[in-house]
């Protein structure tokens, strides 16, 4: 899908009046406290598929958000397999309709089942990449879900269209209009933003990075060259992994899965009446509880993350599966997000 500058730039502007209002009297910078934002990511409900398939998970991560008195929620991709079930419907309404604002940003399971059209009208996003202020800061919305086949053109994920992608395709691009809008998007913000995307800016382009992430990375690094601050954090979900990383003082935050890993090689460590009643169980090392994070923003560089620690399911570990327990580039899986507090240099 191909859009012109004017196109993009208006999609931003149309992305401030089309989401959820604030919560709460008026807005959080002007009352003089900072934003307070529930995170999470992953929760890949799909029932009959993954473990924890029911909206249980959803309804403790809205609840936390509610009594630690959020200003919104923000998920992070990988809501949902497919928009139009009757399931995943009550499931999305739930989100849309909770008392705490939530948004969304797409994942690239998100339009498995459906156009990706379908997927952003369902999830009241005005396109698959948007920005919104609020409270003071302003929210990059990044949308990575796109495949080439050829060099110079890119296809937008829908319908599982990507995993029939042909032999030599690269995948996880932002496409070049879109650079150009996050560009004026971020160097023209009344506020400090917070980048927010399902694949990774900081990882290597192996599948979960994204393949131009350079290019990315140097609008962030211009940004703050020019407005030190101008960008304070990047959130990504996707790798189901808990990492924190800075970097070019932004921190760059792998947000953990709410309710699983998944892994390409099968186990029979799980009860086998469980795995005949979620059939992708056997890829899956899974959490008793759910994880999600209660993020603190202040405006003088300030960033506080309350994370949440489970157990495995049935207590069973990816050792106790014959699974490896660290990832391609050396990280953890563990049913954690953890909990940091620092203050980053924006004079």
């Amino acid at each position: 899908m191909r859009m012109t500058k004017r196109e993009f730039l208006s999609l931003s502007m149309l992305g401030a009046s089309a989401l959820p209002a604030a919560a709460g009297t008026g807005d959080t910078a002007a009352a003089g406290r900072p934003l307070k934002v529930c995170v999470f990511a992953d929760i890949h409900y799909h029932p009959g598929g993954w473990t924890n398939d029911t909206p249980e998970f959803l309804e403790k991560i809205m609840a936390r958000a509610e009594s630690a008195g959020c200003d919104m929620m923000i998920h992070l991709g990988d809501l949902v397999h497919n928009v139009n079930t009757p399931q995943t419907k009550d499931f999305i309404r739930r989100y849309n309709e909770f008392r705490v604002p939530g948004y969304h940003i797409l994942g690239n399971h998100d339009q498995d089942g459906t156009p990706w059209k379908q997927t952003t009208d369902a999830y009241r996003m005005p396109d698959g990449h948007y920005s919104f202020d609020k409270g003071g800061f302003r929210f990059v919305v990044a949308d990575p879900n796109y495949f080439s086949e050829t060099p110079g053109a890119y296809i937008h994920h829908e319908l599982g269209n990507y995993f029939r992608r042909g032999k030599g395709s690269t995948i996880n691009w932002i496409p070049p209009e879109q650079l150009e809008w996050m560009r004026d998007t971020i160097f023209n913000s009344p506020h400090p933003c917070v980048v927010l995307s399902h694949q990774s800016f900081e990882r290597p382009p192996n599948g979960a990075g994204v393949m131009n992430k350079e290019a990315v990375q140097a609008i962030f690094n211009e940004a703050n060259r020019r407005w030190p601050g101008r960008v304070r954090l990047v959130m990504n979900g996707h790798l189901h992994m808990d990492y924190l990383r800075v970097l070019d003082n932004i921190l760059y935050w792998d947000v953990n899965s709410a309710n699983y890993q998944w892994f390409g090689k099968k186990h029979s460590a799980y009860p086998a009446e469980y795995i005949a009643a979620h059939a992708g169980a056997v890829h899956n090392i899974g959490w008793k509880e759910p994880l999600s994070a209660i993020l603190t923003l202040w405006p003088g560089g300030r960033i506080k993350i309350e994370g949440s620690r489970s157990e495995y399911l049935f207590g069973v570990s990816p050792k106790d599966a014959g699974l490896p327990e660290f990832d391609s580039n050396g990280r953890y899986t563990r049913p954690v997000i953890q909990s940091a507090d620092m203050t980053f240099n924006c004079a």
